[in-house]
């Protein structure tokens, strides 16, 4: 069947779809996903070593310097899944019943908590010791090798290094009765919390790579967003904080203090002013992250 050409652009579409009172009536910023992942992909669709990552986490675990091997063992969900098989067969053999995943909770109008992009799901942590967080969207540069031989687990291809080359964290739109200077304080109050976890994200990424000197971060409210290269050094005191559980850890002797990073002007996706100036800004953070390709990066 051919596309209804009477139909706007996709990213068009999921703009009205976040903003709709009948479809998003709890103005939730789930339904912001689908536009940004659109954003996203469209910009690295041309760049063949660029992915898109939605939910990625990000962990630190100390002392882990293992690489993986061609005969290293399942991870953990596998393991787990294998588990259940097993038990259901040997339920099954016995005559048992055996409850399965599917129960329903009463989940009612409950609003999700503002804090859920802060939950470490096992099947996302690599050691039972870890600590993480789930970024909205990452954008990851992956350097491979051709393996003919492992052909059947890798594809022929073996990943030798992963690059997080950029943050996204998106957040709920204004309350959509707001006008004019109400409605721009509240797009700027959600913008900041952004920035704000995006800051500690951040901080795990370079504890989690020593030799990471930077990392690019989209901080959105809905079709607003705005942008920055977060530094090193702008997050050593929460580094410290972060680190601060390590039993290795040697605090250095001085207080630490965060350095913000400089923000750019807020801009919306779709704007009538600022669509030029948003494809523009999108087109200059993807030419950074081709140019980082090259860097020495870590093997996740």
């Amino acid at each position: 069947m051919a596309p209804d050409q009477s139909l706007p652009c996709k990213t068009r579409l999921e703009t009205s779809y976040a903003f709709s009172r009948t479809f998003n009536s709890r103005n939730m910023e789930f339904y912001w996903y689908p536009l940004w992942c659109q954003t996203l992909f469209n910009l690295v669709a041309d760049e063949p070593n660029l992915i898109i990552a939605p939910q990625f986490p990000v962990w630190i675990v100390e002392h882990n310097d293992r690489l993986e091997g061609a005969d290293d063992g399942d991870d953990p969900a596998e393991v787990e899944e294998i588990k259940r098989t097993l038990e259901g067969d040997q339920a099954v053999a016995c005559g048992m019943q055996v409850p399965g995943d599917d129960i329903k909770e009463d989940v009612g109008d409950h609003e999700p908590d503002s804090e859920v992009g802060d939950i470490s799901f096992a099947p996302t942590v690599p050691e039972k010791d870890a600590r993480s967080v789930l970024v909205d969207f990452a954008v990851v540069s992956l350097t491979a090798v051709p393996r003919s031989e492992e052909r059947l687990r890798y594809g022929g291809w073996r990943i030798t290094a992963a690059n997080t080359c950029l943050l996204v964290e998106v957040k709920r739109f204004a309350s959509r009765s707001l006008k004019k200077n109400e409605l721009d304080a509240e797009i700027k109050g959600y913008i900041q919390e952004a920035r704000s976890d995006l800051m500690v994200q951040a901080g795990y990424i370079f504890l989690q790579d020593e030799t990471k000197d930077s990392v690019m971060a989209i901080a959105a409210a809905g079709p607003y967003w705005s942008g920055a290269t977060i530094h090193r050094d702008n997050v050593e005191a929460i580094m410290d904080s972060l680190s601060s559980d390590d039993p290795s850890y040697r605090p250095p002797g001085e207080q630490l203090s965060d350095k913000p990073p400089k923000w750019n002007k807020i801009l919306r996706l779709d704007g009538t002013s600022s669509t030029a100036a948003s494809e523009a800004r999108l087109r200059t953070i993807c030419k950074k992250m081709r140019e980082m390709r090259d860097q020495k990066t870590n093997a996740n």
